[in-house]
C-alpha cells in the first residue's frame, strides 16, 4: 500500500503522511474507520517505527485522524469529508507559490505543472 521513494527531496515521514491523506481523500479509510497500526505500517514500509510515529503524530496534530489509547488511530469525521486537508494543503503550499513567484517562475508555467500532477494520477476532481 505504501510505496517509499528513498530518493525523493521529500522527508519518508511527509511521504506517509501524503499516502494516507490520498487514501482518506478517495475514500479507502472513511470517517471513524481505524486506520493500520503504526507498527504494522514500520513493518510494511521497512522505515523506522518513530518515522511512521511522527507522521501519525503530524496527522493527528492536523486533525485529520485521531488515537484512542490502546486501540489504534481513526480517521476524524472532519477529515473524511475533505475539507481540513484540502485547507492544510492550500496552507502548506502558500510559501512555495511566493517563492516560485519571486525567482521568476510564471503563473502559467505553474499551472502547466499543476495540469501535468493532475493528468499523471488522474485526481482531475
Amino acid at each position: 500500500m505504501f510505496e517509499i521513494d528513498s530518493r525523493s527531496r521529500i522527508p519518508i515521514y511527509e511521504q506517509i503522511k501524503n499516502q494516507l491523506i490520498t487514501c482518506i481523500r478517495i475514500g479507502i479509510y472513511k470517517a471513524d474507520e481505524q486506520l493500520p497500526s503504526i507498527r504494522s505500517v514500520s513493518l510494511q514500509t521497512g522505515i523506522n517505527v518513530n518515522t511512521v510515529k511522527r507522521a501519525f503524530a503530524d496527522l493527528e496534530d492536523e486533525g485529520i485522524i485521531y488515537t484512542l489509547v490502546g486501540r489504534g488511530s481513526f480517521v476524524s469525521a472532519d477529515a473524511a469529508d475533505n475539507t481540513s486537508i484540502a485547507r492544510k494543503a492550500l496552507r502548506d503550499i502558500e510559501p512555495d507559490l511566493r517563492s516560485l513567484k519571486s525567482k521568476g517562475v510564471t503563473k502559467d508555467s505553474i499551472i502547466e505543472l499543476i495540469d501535468e500532477i493532475f493528468k499523471e494520477d488522474n485526481l482531475n476532481d
